[in-house]
């Protein structure tokens, strides 16, 4: 790629990001913020009720409460950026047309499958790095303030057995490599979603959802209520990620001797979920996701300029 090349994709990502940083920037900094003033009115309001439990809590039977906490949160951060990734394909695809952004990047050096690459691009790296950027900061954050919770509370000092630095880098490798595979997972229904948005615009949703509605009642039809292939691909599509990763924490935490450490250890967790993931399916949807990306700016390139 040429010098004039990178300069248009970094022009057009600082511009993705200055368009959707609400949801993505912003947002999140509001649900931290909520959770933790929710915790300290918690704390104000109840101390005296955490002192009499933590009677009842044996002593050096705990976890490691903050790896464990942070380990779930980033299922949960994964949900909200899959959510709002569904919600940017929608819309970014033939987001340009609404103002002068249209003439911003006609004036570009790119083509149209360049700027929608982009676009793919900020929605796979750019935003998923600024979420995992307000999950880290959470991490130290919460870190600050259990440690501190513990020196006071009998309870949490039960509970927590010490937090584990290495453990912690291991819980961050991890999350990495739970996030990136299971957005890749995910990219053909996010680029197809942006397919529909190209055409629909604001209706690429409803769309979306009409279609796999209409395919499981078709397919209740055609078999007598048994479901169908399709019905059962989309939800193994939908829940495959969310499913690998449950499956391993009931296995593990099956055990007599349970630790955090055996859920979310490098050498344990990314081999385990590397090697569970079907990758016949997750190639054949890059394929499809290439395919739906071309459509949509052959799309562009023929009727948004017209």
């Amino acid at each position: 790629m040429s010098v004039s090349g990178f300069t248009a994709t970094g022009s057009l990502l600082k511009k993705e990001f200055i368009e959707h940083k609400i949801p993505f920037l912003y947002v999140p900094g509001i649900f931290v913020t909520l959770i933790f003033g929710s915790f300290f009115v918690s704390a104000w309001r109840h101390g005296k009720n955490w002192e009499m439990a933590s009677l009842f809590v044996p002593q050096n039977e705990g976890i490691d409460l903050f790896n464990a906490f942070y380990s779930v949160s980033i299922v949960l951060w994964l949900g909200y950026l899959t959510l709002m990734l569904f919600v940017y394909f929608s819309a970014s695809f033939s987001a340009d047309r609404k103002d002068n952004a249209l003439l911003f990047w006609k004036s570009l050096p790119v083509s149209d499958l360049e700027v929608l690459g982009v676009k793919t691009l900020a929605g796979m790296l750019m935003f998923p790095l600024v979420i995992m950027g307000w999950a880290l900061a959470t991490a130290v954050f919460g870190y600050i303030i259990l440690s501190a919770v513990s020196a006071t509370s009998p309870l949490v000092a039960a509970l927590n057995s010490g937090t584990s630095l290495w453990t912690l880098l291991n819980v961050e490798v991890s999350s990495l490599i739970f996030v990136g595979m299971s957005l890749l997972w995910y990219l053909p229904i996010f680029t197809f979603v942006g397919l529909l948005g190209t055409v629909l615009r604001g209706w690429a949703i409803p769309a979306f959802i009409l279609l796999m509605v209409m395919v499981g009642v078709l397919e209740s039809i055609i078999n007598f209520a048994q479901g169908g292939q399709i019905s059962e691909w989309l939800s193994f599509r939908f829940e495959a990620p969310f499913r690998i990763a449950s499956d391993m924490a009931e296995n593990i935490a099956g055990n007599a001797e349970f630790r955090v450490m055996d859920i979310i250890s490098v050498t344990n967790f990314v081999p385990a979920y590397l090697s569970r993931i079907d990758w016949t399916e997750m190639v054949a949807g890059w394929l499809f996701a290439a395919i739906f990306v071309y459509l949509a700016s052959e799309y562009r390139r023929r009727r948004l300029a017209a």
